[in-house]
């Protein structure tokens, strides 16, 4: 780990501190997004997978 020659002052640190506050805000956001992307992606994904069986389903009926 790199050492550190200049200690950071009081406001620096302060303003080091909201800027990574911040980031670790945009961040959650983001990640509520993708959470939320997700379930949709899922639920689509359930919905196809189900007509793709009851598709089969009618097919192997067909077919006897």
């Amino acid at each position: 780990m790199a050492e550190i020659t200049k200690p950071l002052d009081q406001e620096r640190l302060l303003l080091t501190l909201e800027q990574l506050q911040i980031t670790l805000e945009q961040l959650h956001v983001k990640i509520e997004e993708i959470i939320q992307i997700n379930f949709v992606r899922y639920g689509l994904l359930e919905n196809r997978v189900k007509e793709l069986e009851q598709h089969q389903a009618q097919l192997s009926d067909r077919a006897s």
